[in-house]
């Protein structure tokens, strides 16, 4: 909620006040991020658990992005204006987000914790645990990637909607249809793994990306069109995303099999430390990649800027999606 509040400051001022706000956000955040997804290396061993795990919590986090994309706006637009109804809706949320977080704590229970003495961990043994551990760096690597293209995709389609499609106010359509279909892949993704495996199951998810988006960005703007074909590219990309929780259990399993000691705390600290990388990034280029086309805030735009628009939604995410596949690491199960 803190983020959202817009003091009575100087622009300096306000700049910091937001960079400081943003920034404690991500750290709370990261403190029960962390241990919260860990959660599943530590309650079972089964592959197809730990996939199934991996769905649910995907589909959490697709459902929680559905729900804020499509109703944020309109709840917002209820208040006096956005300096009031930003905080107070984003408050709201704020307190659904830590009762369930709270709810998941009191009905998860741990069996697979082995009791072993409390080892401090340098700087130095982090880095060695995960620079001797191949896999982890190849999941980091594809992240960036994976992470980067899905955000420039979610940044870049209020623009396209805008100038492109000529109703801003179509985003909320767009995000209930195309993220709509992402629930659809999580709900097969458990069944797809077992029939295929996590490493095949992804790259399934991969390819459904790629082609959607390649004929998408060659295709002629139509509202129907781009919506279709947008939302099957969302189905693919959900499929991988949430198979990557299920290859970070097994990385975690590995670097035990690997090294005698058991991180899971180190592993996924470091898998989330490559998706602020990405998402940092993601914020960093679709800024840029705007400026670099010739876009202009609420005026025309040339017909240069209207494809270097529709670049990024469509174009980065099918290319950062084949570079995905190439860094894609073989799962290690431990028996």
């Amino acid at each position: 909620m803190f983020v959202f509040l817009a003091p009575d400051l100087s622009p300096t001022g306000k700049l910091i006040y937001g960079y400081a706000a943003y920034m404690l956000w991500g750290i709370g955040y990261s403190f029960t991020n962390v241990p919260y997804g860990s959660l599943s290396a530590a309650m079972t061993k089964d592959p197809e658990d730990r996939t199934s795990l991996a769905s649910f919590r995907q589909m959490g986090s697709v459902l929680a992005l559905l729900i804020t994309g499509v109703a944020v706006m309109p709840f917002v637009t209820k208040f006096s204006g956005p300096k009031v109804g930003f905080p107070v809706i984003i408050g709201i949320f704020a307190v659904l987000g830590v009762l369930s977080f709270y709810v998941t704590y009191r009905n998860t229970k741990e069996v697979y914790v082995q009791e072993a003495p409390q080892e401090k961990h340098s700087f130095k043994s982090v880095f060695k645990t995960i620079g001797s551990n191949k896999p982890p760096l190849a999941i980091g690597l594809m992240t960036i990637f994976s992470i980067s293209a899905y955000n420039i995709k979610s940044a870049v389609m209020i623009y396209y909607a805008q100038y492109t499609l000529g109703n801003v106010n179509l985003v909320s359509t767009l995000n209930f249809i195309t993220i709509g279909c992402s629930v659809i892949g999580l709900l097969i993704m458990p069944w797809l793994a077992k029939r295929f495996g996590n490493k095949q199951t992804m790259i399934i998810g991969f390819i459904i990306s790629i082609i959607c988006d390649t004929i998408n960005f060659l295709m002629p703007n139509n509202i129907v069109i781009f919506t279709i074909l947008a939302s099957l590219a969302f189905f693919g990309i959900s499929i991988v995303n949430a198979v990557t929780w299920a290859l970070v259990n097994d990385v975690i399993d590995y670097g035990e099999w690997h090294t005698g000691k058991r991180t899971e705390g180190i592993i996924f600290s470091s898998y989330n430390f490559f998706r602020k990388i990405a998402q940092s990034l993601s914020g960093f280029a679709s800024g840029i990649g705007l400026s670099l086309v010739g876009y202009v805030p609420n005026a025309h735009q040339s017909a240069g800027t209207l494809m270097g628009i529709k670049g990024p939604l469509l174009l980065y995410p099918a290319a950062a999606a084949a570079d995905r596949d190439h860094y894609l690491c073989q799962p290690v199960q431990i028996e």
